[in-house]
């Protein structure tokens, strides 16, 4: 099924756009005017909310094909039964009733039937409507052998009739069919004549008989007609929602091969909608149209892209070449590996001294092992006076400092006075937030935001463990400034540990 708003100036025009875009066959599924801002700023609008059924607008589709636009516009200014009429003899369908395809009573080419007065069992009636009625949705609005309408609006209570005949409505007004003309017999029929013939005897040779039903069961039919009706509009919703909610663009259909799947592959690795259309506009930028076509070529195009957008760069410690000592400032909220990310960049540099800093007591059992076994010194403090001092007492000895510092919100601010009291007495400070590849996406970005003016650079621990690196990937791109040093890649001391890549993250994103 297809959905398509239409706005125009006026009611007629946006009905004329329907009936060209979709066809005599759409349905209305909500009329809205929009009288602009206050009524003063902006013109009044139509807006028509419209459907049809795939195999509606497939049948419209091979006719549009065959005529040009001047056909086109001849044809869909007749009104909507001879548009219907044309549409049907094309698809190889000139016996076909106009009622009997498309949406019933409720296309715009289509009048609503009423009961025929007559005489039917209750049973027969309800039995036949309920099984008419309580169709799914999707038969409801694709073509059928038989359609019925009814005037639920109708005051008369008389009693109906139910008659069946072919290609009628099977609560429809029986056809007043005239008997077929008979052959002379000094002349011989063509067999178009006989087949003719044969045609207009049918409806009189399956008509069926007429009963009798009761004022009682017509008021029965009627209100179990009301209640599927209301089901409809429940469903006619729903279906408003879905598509309000699925932001369909037109421009998709249009787009290359390539450019399509490496769109859909990116959705499903969790990336950024903006970070996606970046990409493919650059890509509709720098590639010809056959390079768009090609998926492997826009797919290497995009790596290579994505690649290059990765900021990484080496510690500070790294840089200094003359010995004069660096001070490390791991920074983090909650468990993401830090203390142990910590002495594994230890365990790089000789005659380093260690200082944590937790607001609240915590177990370090496994980092005291690791410092124990690699003969590295630890302080542990609980006052940021404290570790200036360890830090200058460090320093003035000629060794390098690694602070380990874990935080909660509360203490956000006060850990910006500390950077900036460490760089405004220290040469060589840097600062490295951390962020846990297990936790989500959102946590995160709300570390990286709160602490982005402080640090300096970001280090992403558990990325054995990450089961989206879509989502680092994300975090990364928002704060490009902020550039990657280390991965963490396990848990033992020191060996799982890595400086950071784009290799290593895309190779994680696409499973290479």
């Amino acid at each position: 099924m297809f959905v398509k708003k239409f706005e125009a100036d006026t009611l007629e025009e946006a009905l004329k756009a329907v009936k060209f875009e979709l066809g005599p066959d759409a349905i209305i599924l909500k009329t809205i005017t929009n009288n602009g801002l206050k009524g003063a700023f902006k013109k009044k609008r139509i807006e028509i909310t419209a459907a049809i059924s795939e195999k509606s607008f497939e049948k419209k589709a091979k006719v549009d094909k065959v005529l040009n636009n001047d056909q086109k516009e001849s044809l869909y200014q007749k009104p909507a039964s001879s548009i219907k009429e044309t549409i049907t003899k094309y698809n190889g369908q000139p016996g076909q009733n106009s009622n009997s395809a498309g949406y019933g009573s409720m296309g715009l080419n289509k009048v609503v039937n009423t009961l025929a007065k007559g005489t039917a069992s209750l049973g027969d009636i309800t039995t036949k409507t309920s099984s008419l009625i309580k169709n799914s949705l999707d038969d409801f609005l694709t073509d059928g052998e038989e359609t019925s309408g009814f005037d639920l609006d109708s005051s008369d209570d008389e009693p109906i009739t139910y008659s069946r005949s072919q290609n009628r409505g099977k609560y429809s007004e029986p056809p007043q069919e005239k008997p077929a003309p008979r052959a002379s017999p000094s002349r011989q029929m063509s067999d178009e004549q006989v087949e003719f013939n044969q045609r207009q005897a049918r409806p009189q040779a399956e008509a069926q008989p007429v009963n009798t039903v009761s004022r009682d069961a017509y008021n029965e039919l009627r209100s179990e007609l009301r209640t599927q009706q209301h089901k409809v509009e429940l469903l006619e919703q729903k279906i408003m929602e879905l598509s309000q909610n699925y932001h369909f663009n037109q421009k998709h259909l249009n787009e290359a091969k390539g450019v399509y799947q490496l769109r859909t592959t990116l959705k499903t690795l969790d990336v950024d909608e903006s970070h996606i259309l970046d990409l493919i506009k650059k890509a509709n930028y720098e590639l010809s149209k056959e390079d768009l076509e090609n998926p492997d070529v826009i797919f290497e195009f995009a790596l290579k892209e994505m690649a290059v957008s990765i900021n990484t760069a080496i510690p500070l410690f790294a840089k200094v070449v003359n010995g004069e000592p660096v001070i490390t400032v791991l920074v983090s909220e909650a468990a993401s590996g830090q203390s142990t990310m910590g002495m594994k960049i230890a365990v790089l540099k000789k005659d380093v001294v260690v200082i944590q800093y937790f607001h609240d007591a915590q177990n370090n059992a496994s980092t005291d092992f690791a410092a124990q076994v690699f003969g590295i010194k630890v302080e542990k403090v609980q006052n940021f006076s404290e570790v200036v001092g360890l830090c200058r007492k460090a320093t003035e000895a000629g060794k390098s400092v690694l602070v380990d510092v874990r935080l909660n919100s509360k203490f956000s601010d006060e850990t910006k006075k500390f950077v900036e009291t460490l760089k405004r007495g220290f040469q060589y400070v840097e600062v490295l937030g951390t962020l846990s590849a297990i936790h989500s996406e959102l946590y995160n970005r709300k570390i990286i935001a709160r602490y982005k003016d402080v640090v300096d650079g970001v280090i992403i621990s558990h990325v054995d463990l990450c089961m989206n690196f879509g989502a680092l990937f994300n975090i990364h791109k928002t704060h490009n400034k902020l550039p990657l040093k280390f991965f963490g890649t396990g848990p033992v001391v020191p060996d799982d540990i890595e400086g950071a890549t784009a290799e290593r993250l895309m190779s994680g994103l696409f499973q290479f």
